[in-house]
């Protein structure tokens, strides 16, 4: 009489393939939510945005006089607001030159600059009383860029935490039930884990 011989199942490698899956799966739908929140996001940043305006700041003669003692004859906001590929012109016709961040503007002379995102921040301004600006440019379109690295980075991230989450509950879960089996079956159990269960319970 011929032996028959089972297959050996393959469970555990078709258990570690379901993790890899699962594991892919939770990081790109992670990707995905944090990719929808930061388009959504800067949808409403972008909204209401115009066509590409220039703005002429006239900077008479004595103005840096006034500026040095306390005025504010440009009218020049702390935080200046402009959107992508605005053109701010300079028209310096002052007696020194005038700075704002690395721009620099000789004395009657006229330059323009081509405002980007990148451009924005806090800078030295010889044209506010205070010494310092707030650029603050704005997008004009939805651009994938602006968010391509928290998406790509923050969700990638997050997906790898909740892998790691789940996969701690699931052990945490099988060492309980082996516990619970080993009492069922009458196996010797060790005395330490039961006082150490003793003491979660009180």
């Amino acid at each position: 009489m011929t032996a028959t011989r089972e297959r050996p199942t393959n469970k555990k490698s078709y258990s570690s393939r379901r993790r890899v899956i699962e594991a892919i799966v939770i990081v790109a739908a992670a990707t995905f939510l944090v990719f929808a929140l930061s388009s959504i996001a800067l949808l409403i940043y972008t909204e209401g945005s115009r066509e590409p305006t220039s703005h002429t700041v006239d900077i008479p003669p004595g103005s840096f006089e006034l500026i040095v003692q306390g005025e504010n004859p440009l009218n020049i906001p702390p935080s200046w607001t402009f959107y992508a590929d605005d053109t701010l012109i300079l028209d310096n016709r002052d007696d020194v030159a005038h700075t704002l961040g690395n721009w620099v503007v000789p004395p009657n002379t006229i330059q323009a600059f081509e405002l980007q995102p990148a451009y924005g921040g806090f800078f030295t301004c010889s044209l506010h009383p205070s010494g310092a600006i707030t650029l603050n440019i704005q997008p004009r379109d939805y651009d994938f860029s602006i968010i391509a690295l928290p998406t790509f980075g923050f969700g990638i991230a997050l997906g790898l935490v909740i892998v790691i989450g789940l996969n701690v509950m699931r052990a945490l879960d099988h060492n309980e039930d082996e516990w619970l089996s080993e009492a069922i079956d009458g196996s010797p159990i060790d005395k330490s884990a039961i006082d150490d269960m003793l003491d979660d319970l009180s």
